[in-house]
């Protein structure tokens, strides 16, 4: 994984464009432009089909925004505002460490369960509104909110802000083509574009690589919790 700040960006993409060192600086056009060309490399990669990228997955007790503590009466509570889909099961934690797990529903299933006392719940919201967790029943007031969830991706705005992806290279293929395109520099534009591409691949093969020394293999979730049946 290369480590890739904003100025670095800006850099290298300068000079393998230009030739020289002669970086524009922050308050410089030509900076912004080329941080525009930047957003849509990050929406590019992030929306690549097929795949949630590993540098996308999220706390909601890392973020800086997000509900992260029962009311008494609450049952309504603000997810981040990176907040893009739930990762797994919603936990509310005791003061002792206790976790009490629950559910997640889809919107329409959780309509099945009005009214009833179960332990699940659900997210309902857009980029545009905000999403927000919605419980089934009431939590225990005083209990810590965590979850597992995907982010949308950050882009970069200071200078030492780091890039996400794993092969920040790809952000610099993709604007050198951009730039080319509009240069009419179409052979050099098309180099930029595969050369991208290659990188695209580069990250998908990184993001399904096993751990070293775990398992690689489909989870039997009835064997794991002692539940499957003798011969299954």
């Amino acid at each position: 994984m290369t480590k890739m700040t904003l100025q670095e960006f800006q850099d290298e993409l300068h000079s393998e464009y230009q030739g020289d060192t002669d970086t524009p600086s922050s308050s410089d056009s030509e900076w912004t432009f080329r941080l525009r060309l930047l957003k849509g490399a990050i929406r590019e990669w992030a929306s690549e089909e097929g795949i949630t990228w590993a540098e996308l997955w999220a706390q909601l007790s890392d973020a800086a925004t997000g509900d992260k503590t029962v009311n008494a009466s609450d049952v309504d509570y603000a997810c981040p505002t990176d907040f893009d889909f739930p990762g797994g099961y919603v936990r509310t934690t005791d003061a002792s460490g206790n976790h009490t797990y629950w559910e997640v529903l889809t919107q329409e299933r959780a309509e099945l369960f009005k009214n009833e006392s179960v332990r699940a719940c659900y997210f309902t919201g857009s980029q545009k509104a905000g999403f927000t967790l919605h419980f089934m029943d009431q939590p225990t007031a005083g209990h810590t909110i965590n979850y597992p969830y995907y982010k949308t991706p950050t882009v970069p705005s200071a200078v030492g802000d780091v890039l996400e992806m794993s092969e920040p290279r790809f952000a610099i293929h993709f604007c050198l083509s951009k730039m080319h395109e509009i240069d009419g520099e179409g052979d050099r534009s098309t180099k930029s574009f595969r050369q991208a591409q290659a990188s695209i691949i580069k990250m998908r093969r990184r993001n399904i690589l096993p751990v070293f020394l775990q398992e690689n293999k489909v989870l039997d979730r009835d064997e794991d919790t002692g539940t499957a049946d003798f011969g299954e």
